[in-house]
């Protein structure tokens, strides 16, 4: 059973300080859910709509963000905004998940300005 998707949003993230900036910052602005793994993702993308995805590339597990964002692309939407966010600033990262479908990418921390205009910028 499919959700009103409204303003719900997906942020697959293993990592507690960064799932507790994603809350404190766009809480009251989306209704949020939050997984650590791709293999949650999965799950709840079968059951849910979600007007953005964030996906951390770092993922614990056997799946990582870019096979998730291949996933999502290949199996779910081709339009679904995906943000990719990772620590780790190699350009082969970027390369991989804009070749991989992410709508826009980038490296932590992202400050809450750059993230909200992010996220109102692939919406539109």
């Amino acid at each position: 059973m499919k959700n009103d998707p409204g303003k719900s949003i997906l942020i697959v993230e293993d990592d507690i300080s960064s799932q507790q900036y994603y809350t404190i910052v766009l809480d009251g602005l989306y209704e949020l859910q939050i997984v650590p793994t791709a293999s949650d993702a999965r799950a709840l993308l079968k059951e849910h709509d979600y007007v953005i995805a964030i996906i951390d590339l770092s993922l614990p597990g056997d799946v990582d963000g870019i096979a998730l964002i291949k996933y999502i692309r290949n199996e779910i939407s081709q339009n679904l905004p995906i943000l990719a966010i990772t620590a780790h600033a190699f350009s082969q990262s970027r390369t991989a998940a804009i070749k991989a479908g992410a709508t826009e990418y980038f490296t932590k921390p992202i400050l809450s300005t750059d993230l909200i205009d992010a996220m109102k910028r692939v919406q539109s």
